[in-house]
C-alpha cells in the first residue's frame, strides 16, 4: 500500500513523533511505502522513508498514493485547497486530530482568532473520506461536528525501559536539585495550556517537594517570576528542552501533568511505560479515557486536591504505576496503534 503522509514540520513534538512510530510500523512490519511531506523548515527527526518538503499551494503526485494521510490544521486545509485533485486522483483522504481545537486555539491564538480558524478546520474535516479521533472522551467532544466517518485509533509508542541514561552533567545538576526533596517533574512546551502554575503554588504548602521543568516555551519567564513571588524559586527549576526527554522521567518521584487541555499527550505514555506514578489534572480527555485505577487525579485550579493527589501518589510503591504499565502494554504501543491503522486504510479501499 503507498501512503502519503502530510505534518506541518518534522519538530520533535507529540504529534511528530506518534507520527514517526506510525509509519516505523508500517515500512517495517506491513511493507507499507510511506512517504511523508512537511512544511515549515524544522527538522529534528529522522522518518524510516523519503520525506520532502513542500509550499502549501503546490500539489504532491496525490495520483501515487492510495492513501493521504493528514495532522494538524495547515495540513487538513493542504488537502481542502487541493481537494478537486486529490478527488480527480481516486485517492483515499484520512486525517488525524490530535488536540480538543476550540479549546487549544483559544488558548494558542485567542478566543477571536479561533473563532475565524475553526470553520475553516470543520470544512476541511467535511471533505475526508475519514477522520480519527485519539480518545472516546475525543469523539464525544466533537459529537456536533458532521463527518463522512469517524472512529477512535489511540496513539501509541515504544519507549525502551530502561531507559537511556541522560547526560552526566545534566544528571548530576537533577540529583543536586532533588537533594533532601520529593521530586516533581513534567517534560513539555511551556503555554498556558499546560497549567504549569498550579505546581509553583504547589510548592508554596508543601515545603518537601521540588519541581523540575524538562522542556520550554513562551511560559518560561512568567513562570519563573510566580516562583519568585511564592518564594519558591529555589524548589524550582527548569532544565530547557532536551531531546528524548523521556529518559529524564525515570528520575522523577512523580509526573505532573496539570494541563487544562489535552488530546492523548505522549508524555502519558512515556509515564505508563516507565512505571512512573503520574498525577494528573481530571480534563475528560484523561479521566474518562483512563478511569480511576492509573493515576492520581486533581480538580483543575484546586491545589488543596492537587496537594492530596501528590500525597498518594508518594506512597504508591508501585500500585497504579504498575498497574498502568500492564495497561499501556496492551493498548498503547506502536504495533497497536500501526495495526488499527492498518485495518482502516484497508476498509477504506475495500481490502479484505
Amino acid at each position: 500500500m503507498r501512503v502519503a503522509f502530510i505534518i506541518t514540520s518534522l519538530a520533535n513534538k507529540g504529534p511528530v513523533i506518534m507520527l514517526r512510530a506510525l509509519v516505523g510500523h508500517l515500512v517495517q512490519h506491513a511493507g507499507y511505502h510511506c512517504k511523508v511531506y512537511y512544511f515549515d523548515d524544522l527538522i529534528d527527526l529522522e522518518f524510516d522513508c523519503e520525506v520532502k518538503q513542500i509550499s502549501f499551494f503546490d500539489p504532491i503526485e496525490f495520483h501515487s498514493f492510495d492513501i493521504i494521510h493528514s495532522h494538524l490544521f495547515r495540513p487538513d486545509l493542504y488537502c481542502l485547497f487541493h481537494h478537486q485533485k486529490i478527488k480527480k486522483s481516486n485517492v483515499k483522504l484520512v486525517s488525524t486530530i490530535h488536540t480538543a481545537i476550540y479549546d487549544d486555539l483559544a488558548f494558542t491564538y485567542g478566543r477571536f482568532t479561533a473563532n475565524l480558524l475553526i470553520p475553516a478546520w470543520k470544512l476541511a474535516w467535511k471533505k475526508m473520506d475519514h477522520v480519527v479521533v485519539l480518545t472516546q472522551a475525543a469523539k464525544d467532544y466533537y459529537r456536533k461536528t458532521k463527518f463522512k466517518a469517524l472512529s477512535v485509533i489511540s496513539n501509541g509508542i515504544n519507549i525502551p525501559s530502561p531507559a537511556e541514561k541522560i547526560p552526566e552533567a545534566d544528571l548530576a545538576e537533577l540529583l543536586a536539585f532533588k537533594r533532601n526533596h520529593i521530586l516533581l517533574g513534567t517534560v513539555c512546551s511551556m503555554d498556558k495550556r499546560k497549567g504549569l502554575e498550579q505546581i509553583i503554588k504547589l510548592l508554596a504548602i508543601k515545603q518537601e517537594y521540588a519541581f523540575l521543568v524538562i522542556g520550554d516555551g513562551m511560559e518560561r519567564a512568567g513562570l519563573m517570576e510566580l516562583a519568585i513571588a511564592y518564594k519558591v524559586s529555589d524548589r524550582f527549576k527548569i532544565m530547557g528542552f532536551r531531546a528524548d526527554g523521556y529518559r529524564y522521567i525515570p528520575h522523577f518521584d512523580m509526573y505532573v501533568l496539570p494541563s487544562r487541555s489535552e488530546g492523548m499527550p505522549l508524555a502519558l505514555l512515556e509515564v505508563m511505560a516507565l512505571n512512573v506514578p503520574l498525577v494528573c489534572s481530571a480534563i475528560p480527555s484523561l479521566a474518562e479515557q483512563f478511569g480511576e485505577d492509573f493515576f492520581y487525579y486533581f480538580k483543575l485550579d484546586d491545589i488543596a486536591e492537587l496537594k492530596l493527589a501528590c500525597e498518594s501518589a508518594e506512597k504508591d510503591a508501585g500500585f497504579r504505576s504498575g498497574m498502568a504499565l500492564k495497561f499501556y502494554s496492551i493498548n498503547f504501543t506502536s504495533e497497536k496503534m500501526g495495526t488499527n491503522y492498518s485495518n482502516l486504510y484497508n476498509s477504506l479501499l475495500n481490502i479484505p
